[in-house]
């Protein structure tokens, strides 16, 4: 009995529940765009500066100070950037310790220093400090910190993004390029963290008026307000800090979900209740005005010893999932209570979205995905094992839920897993199909901060966030071989016949101008893969072909194939079948 090709194609199929049913792994690829085939999908880039420690001098004269290697670690423009400084011994005359301050550029290991945003790169940008004398001592400039962008928030008026990190900071994107700091020099230690510290909810709302949007940010057991309409003096008004105090202890690190709901008002979670704020009916909202709104701290109770988690809508209802329980309540905004709740098969609830009328619920740790349409709940999927926990041993909690997210009816959702590569923001097609759409560009980590609009979304982790923006990332599509697919393990044996190979082939749907495709085996699903071949578009090619490999005596395989590609509006490469051929 002859040897029977093996041909892989079907990448429609997403990921299987193991690789003994279905395909075992697809990142960072695109299997949305050309039907039938699978691309390289494209890469992201960040919008923060990455400033590299470094002592300086000052020049008093011009008020340039020259830092002893170079500012920007990426090589890119560190205008904007928010640092701070130290000194062995005195700082030269007109910085202070303790302050946060704006870079302005002057050369790649020279700036100088504003104390604004808007002074530094905004309306009123090269308006420098003043620098007397030189000081004495060694001098550090040190950037502030990002921490973990928990929120991320679009202003559809204008496009600004709004960026609410772990330690309480706010950044924002005014030109789709660079994240800078919103400065609250009332509450923040630029070495430490702020007075009333963690970023856990944020909300854009303008209630009535046309001529104000505020901004709304939950921290502790505080809300910070800010009127951010005036684009070209976004620092004047201020903050209003603790316009309000919430339920939640001073210290307690709570989440604040936020959302703006249908009727028009302001409904978060905290500690065990949801908090509203309304604008007064025939008033327009200003916080510094009490008869304009109505603060309500305690507008629903869930039961003593729940913490209020996350919030979502589902027609006239507010649905509430509960951290320290596993119960979802249905609240109709109006009553004193909630009605009854949902159960949910496992404790924590901790993300919820509502994608064309089913809500999807994050719950526990183990990858469990439900949804809810109604007053009940059902399970959808579970995170496939091998992809988020490959210690050999059952664990407590082998995956931490990030952020929630919808892009084209497809669910969008981040997720740290113990398997090294696979933490990043997966996707879950109206169909079922799951695939892991991409990883930050640091790095495989857990995506916390998600907000999507089209086909494009920006991620927030640990130390930054992340855009598809051409504008930030050019036209770049994973370049090192990270597009990955393993395919199902195959077992190739008869009972009288081992699988032998003897060529491979790769066939693109049409000769490509730039990228690769490397292909590699293994013989079970705990080795490591070997490389069988690599290919280079030419622009000529489209079946490329490797003969003699060599492959015999398989009982069973499993295919590793790994893209690059090159920048977008080229000829891509679009990958229709690999086949091994007898």
């Amino acid at each position: 009995m002859a040897a029977q090709p093996l041909i892989i194609n079907n990448w429609e199929q997403g990921i299987a529940d193991s690789p003994h049913k279905g395909f075992g792994l697809f990142r960072n690829v695109d299997i949305e765009s050309f039907p039938g085939a699978v691309k390289t999908a494209k890469k992201p880039g960040t919008y923060f500066h990455d400033i590299n420690t470094v002592t300086f001098t000052a020049d008093a004269g011009t008020d340039v100070c020259t830092a002893s290697g170079t500012i920007e670690a990426n090589g890119e423009n560190f205008a904007g950037g928010a640092v701070y400084f130290t000194t062995t011994g005195t700082l030269p005359t007109g910085l202070s310790t303790n302050t946060a301050y704006f870079l302005i550029k002057t050369g790649t290991t020279t700036f100088q220093v504003a104390t604004s945003y808007q002074n530094s790169v905004g309306s009123a940008a090269g308006t420098q400090i003043n620098i007397t004398n030189a000081g004495s001592g060694t001098h550090t400039m040190t950037q502030i910190a990002i921490g973990t962008i928990n929120w991320i928030l679009k202003d559809p008026r204008n496009s600004y993004l709004w960026f609410l990190s772990s330690n309480g900071r706010v950044w924002f994107t005014p030109n789709s390029q660079r994240a800078y700091l919103l400065h609250n020099s009332a509450i923040e230690d630029v070495d430490g963290s702020l007075t009333h510290a963690s970023g856990n909810g944020m909300t854009l709302h303008s209630f009535s008026s046309t001529i104000k949007k505020w901004l709304f940010v939950y921290r502790n057991n505080a809300i910070d307000v800010i009127d951010v309409y005036d684009t070209t003096a976004i620092e004047a008004l201020g903050w209003s800090n603790g316009w309000q105090t919430m339920n939640t202890g001073s210290g307690t690190n709570n989440q604040h979900q936020a959302l703006v709901g249908q009727d028009d008002i302001i409904y978060y979670t905290d500690d065990r209740y949801v908090g509203s704020i309304k604008e007064v009916s025939g008033q327009t909202f200003a916080p510094a005005t009490g008869g304009t709104y109505t603060f309500t701290s305690q507008a629903l109770d869930t039961p003593s010893g729940e913490v209020t988690q996350c919030i979502e809508e589902l027609g006239t209802n507010l649905l509430i999932g509960g951290n320290n329980s596993n119960q979802i309540y249905p609240w109709d905004r109006l009553s004193d209570s909630f009605n009854l709740p949902m159960s949910v098969p496992e404790y924590s609830i901790k993300r919820m979205k509502n994608v064309g009328g089913t809500v999807y619920i994050l719950a526990g740790t183990w990858g469990n995905i439900y949804s809810a349409q109604g007053n009940y709940v059902s399970h959808v999927l579970k995170l496939p094992t091998y992809l988020t926990n490959n210690t050999g041993t059952i664990l407590s909690n082998p995956i931490t839920w990030g952020g929630i997210s919808e892009s084209h009816g497809s669910l969008l959702f981040g997720v740290a897993t113990t398997l090294a590569g696979n933490s990043g923001v997966w996707r879950l097609y109206p169909d079922g199909t799951l695939i892991i759409d991409n990883i930050p560009s640091s790095g495989s980590a857990n995506v916390i901060g998600l907000w999507a609009e089209d086909d494009f979304y920006v991620m927030g982790y640990s130390g930054g966030a992340d855009t598809f923006n051409s504008l930030v990332t050019g036209t770049a599509l994973y370049d090192s071989f990270e597009g990955v697919i393993h395919s199902p393990l195959f077992k190739v044996s008869t009972k009288i016949q081992k699988g032998m190979f003897s060529r491979l082939e790769v066939v693109l749907a049409k000769p490509a101008s730039g990228g690769s495709v490397r292909v590699s085996y293994r013989e079970d699903l705990s080795s490591a893969f070997t490389t069988i071949d690599t290919f280079t578009a030419d622009s000529s090619t489209q079946i490329f072909s490797s003969e003699g490999i060599g492959l015999i005596d398989i009982e069973n395989i499993q295919i590793q194939i790994e893209m690059n590609d090159s920048a977008v509006g080229s000829i891509d490469t679009e990958l229709l079948e690999v086949r091994l051929l007898p």
